[in-house]
């Protein structure tokens, strides 16, 4: 049985009890909680075999013994791709006696366990699979017919692995490093399986989307014919209408044109995380053209596609200059949103071993995962998870007051520049040839007063306030009564840009309206383009963007108006 929510498990365990097996996924996004299950289990049913697998494992052989001793419920890991090694596994328990010791001591590939003695059997990695179409498609078997249920979304793969080494990246390690894929006749059965169940659910109100869990989609010869299979499906059932991918970091042209066959349905990728030439040496992505990606961009628009980017700060060789250039190239090559995001430090990836640490003095904190936290009753006891992630807030070459200052302007470029808030001033600086980026510095640099500046002073704060120094004192903070009630009720444990964006537009958009009308004329002045008729259009678009923002939680049935001279 196949399980994703917490309270059907729970519901299983105490209808149906012991089970012979069970199996978690292990992601940085759910660690604590199938961790905290797999211990409830195991301390009820010490029979059950409990298996833990997935990509948020170490790389260095000494962390990977110190995190199985660190999980003492955890009977078996699968390292790596899972289905084979997996498969071995569950033949030899079946074939067993219940005795787990001798299984341990077979190395099968791909398992790790520690003995009872305490010895570590650290196998070698098992080969991987090179034709995904020997995995049987979990869609067109039935087996998950039950989470077609209009709020989960499907997620599929065509192909597995990545050619680039990217260091902060678990693909980027040689494991994953060539690609191999699924059948076209496979990929047409799931994608018609699963157009057939979403029309049922568009019925119902739910959402009418897609994931594709390719790492660089669009890049290859056969994602044409995968596109060319999406249009089909667009035309019989309406599905997908959004395409939720990374495309593909080379082979602009080809990524062009899977956009093209898909009617706008798919966001293109630029996302270079970095266009410092040190950082991207020191994180390994030299066989990636960055002019490419950034004429992705400028040619998106054509194909009636968004463009994203995404950049991340703290990189080793990473500094404030480095960073906000980086973000000068990207948003004058007109990428329609442009994602900020802080370096995380994932077991799995060579960014996370001691050797480069150490490297590029890498200090970090800790801090809970937006969202990621849940309090569940199981077997009349509570039990508590919420996930912590590890992340980079200075380096040899970035401060940590460096770092606050960074993110001080991924909030305002969240609100100025992204969705669309304020996309008619965006249009007009690129229509005069102007900098949006030097928009964004004058955002940054403006005085503000009253309720924005309260707000950026609480963002200033609840940015420093979420670190952690040591991983230990949060977990054991988590469990202190009330904490996670606290995070449950939305008071902690938030994505900050998110929140913080919210609460501008909600609660401060005259004074947003009012900052962004001072730096833009300030802009426009500094280029000599200033004139009573662009000072009008300002302020009509103004008006208009304040007229989008109003009445979108209260008075819903009202029609804000006013009368424009543009």
């Amino acid at each position: 049985r196949l399980f994703k929510y917490p309270e059907k498990v729970i519901s299983a365990l105490e209808a149906d009890g012991a089970p012979d097996v069970i199996g978690f996924s292990n992601y940085i996004w759910n660690r604590s909680l199938s961790y905290a299950f797999a211990k409830a289990i195991k301390a009820r049913f010490p029979k059950t075999v409990v298996i833990f697998g997935g990509p948020n494992y170490p790389v260095d052989g000494q962390e990977q013994i110190e995190f199985l001793r660190s999980l003492p419920a955890v009977d078996f890991y699968v390292i790596k791709e899972g289905e084979l090694a997996h498969a071995r596994l569950i033949e030899q328990i079946a074939a067993g006696n219940g005795n787990l010791e001798p299984i341990k001591q077979m190395l099968i590939p791909s398992v790790h366990a520690i003995g009872a003695d305490g010895t570590p059997y650290m196998s070698l990695t098992t080969e991987r699979i090179r034709d995904l179409t020997e995995i049987p498609s979990p869609y067109a078997t039935g087996r998950l017919d039950e989470f077609f249920d209009g709020v989960l979304l499907p997620i599929v793969q065509t192909n597995r692995g990545c050619p680039f080494s990217c260091t902060f990246c678990v693909e980027g390690v040689s494991y994953y490093n060539k690609v191999y894929k699924n059948s076209e006749a496979k990929v047409a059965k799931e994608l018609d399986y699963i157009g057939a169940k979403m029309a049922v659910m568009r019925e119902k109100c739910g959402r009418n989307d897609l994931f594709i869990a390719d790492s660089n989609f669009g890049m290859y010869a056969d994602d044409l014919k995968t596109c060319q299979e999406l249009a089909r499906t667009q035309r019989v059932y309406q599905w997908p209408e959004y395409i939720n991918v990374a495309t593909g970091k080379n082979k602009k042209e080809r990524v062009l044109e899977a956009a093209k066959l898909i009617n706008g349905a798919l966001r293109l990728s630029g996302s270079v995380q970095s266009l410092d030439q040190g950082v991207l040496e020191n994180i390994k992505r030299a066989n990636i053209s960055a002019d490419s990606l950034l004429e992705l961009a400028l040619e998106a628009g054509e194909v009636g596609a968004n463009s994203y980017s995404e950049i991340i700060l703290g990189l080793p060789g990473d500094s404030k200059l480095a960073h906000h250039r980086t973000v000068r190239l990207i948003m004058d090559a007109g990428f329609t949103n442009i994602y900020l995001f802080q370096l995380m430090l994932l077991p799995g990836t060579d960014m996370s071993t001691p050797e480069t640490r150490k490297k590029f003095a890498m200090d970090t904190k800790y801090r809970v995962l937006p969202r990621c936290y849940g309090s569940y009753e199981l077997f009349g006891d509570r039990l508590v998870a919420a996930e912590i992630e590890e992340i980079c807030v200075a380096n040899s070459t970035l401060s940590f007051e460096d770092y606050i200052e960074c993110r001080r302007f991924h909030l305002l470029a969240t609100i100025f520049y992204n969705d669309g808030i304020f996309g008619t001033l965006l249009e007009l600086l690129r229509r005069f040839d102007l900098s949006v980026y030097r928009w964004m510095e004058l955002l940054v640099e403006a005085p503000v007063d009253g309720g924005l500046k309260d707000l950026f002073e609480a963002f200033n704060q609840a940015t420093r306030d979420e670190l952690w120094e040591v991983r230990e004192d949060l977990e054991v903070g988590i469990h202190e009564d009330g904490v996670i009630e606290r995070y449950l009720d939305g008071l902690l444990g938030n994505n900050l840009l998110f929140v913080h964006k919210t609460l501008a537009i909600t609660q401060h958009a005259p004074q947003l309206a009012e900052l962004a009308r001072r730096t833009i004329l300030q802009c426009l002045e500094e280029a000599e383009y200033q004139d009573d008729e662009t000072v009008t259009f300002i302020d009509d678009a103004l008006k208009y963007h304040l007229l989008r923002m109003s009445n979108l939680f209260e008075q819903r049935d009202k029609n804000p108006s006013a009368v424009l001279e543009f």
